[in-house]
């Protein structure tokens, strides 16, 4: 085995710890008590992102409509009654997509989707390495002027989204692992973080919607 392989392997890994050590805890708890605003008061939560970040949103929609809202144990739905969260993945459909970029440009293609649907009340959640791809901020654009709460998770300096969103959430550190250099500097310790953010909001949700499905019972009894 080569010395360099294992190196390489262990300057990834200590890259993490030091970015979770320096996580920026705050703006977990934020964009957190937003989800529960935007779902305590029957809003949707739309999620957009390019490319290898579509791909982890499709995973967090599956997470978000679902785990929820079943049984601990995991062998049940919650009852009827219990609301469920509405979460639209924006970068879903592909026909609609291409259709968005052919007709409007491709700056345009998840303004176009959002703008006739998103209002007060709703939560968007977008991701951008740079924080300046041009589509992310147009649709955080749309949904500010919708009086949505809006969320960018990004990196370096955030980027146009820094000054845009509600909530930033900005992975800290730089990297010097081979792929993630240069321009692409820490984007693969930023993709990470994306799923384990989106699994800390989904814990605690379903720790939520636990608690007060408790006290309703509760209640009830009484």
């Amino acid at each position: 085995m080569s010395p360099r392989l294992v190196d390489d392997i262990r300057l990834y890994l200590a890259e993490q710890r030091a970015i979770l050590d320096a996580f920026p805890v705050a703006a977990v708890a934020a964009v957190a008590d937003a989800l529960f605003a935007a779902y305590d008061r029957g809003g949707t939560v739309y999620a957009l992102g390019n490319g290898g970040n579509a791909g982890t949103i499709d995973h967090a929609c599956c997470d978000f409509k679902l785990h929820p809202f079943v049984s601990e144990d995991k062998t049940r739905p919650l009852p009827a009654h219990i609301r469920r969260l509405s979460f639209v993945n924006l970068c879903g459909s592909p026909a609609e997509l291409t259709a968005a970029v052919n007709d409007l440009g491709p700056e345009n293609m998840y303004a176009a989707l959002l703008e006739p649907v998103v209002g007060a009340g709703d939560l968007v959640m977008a991701y951008s390495g740079s924080g300046d791809s041009p589509n992310v901020v147009r649709a955080l654009e749309v949904a500010a002027a919708a009086g949505a709460t809006t969320f960018a998770m990004t990196k370096g300096d955030g980027g146009r989204c820094r000054a845009l969103a509600d909530i930033c959430l900005i992975v800290p550190g730089s990297s010097r692992f081979p792929g993630q250099t240069g321009r692409n500097d820490n984007n693969f310790h930023f993709e990470d973080n994306i799923l384990s953010l989106n699994h800390m909001l989904v814990g605690l949700l379903k720790q939520r919607v636990a608690a007060s499905t408790s006290a309703a019972a509760a209640d009830r009894e009484g």
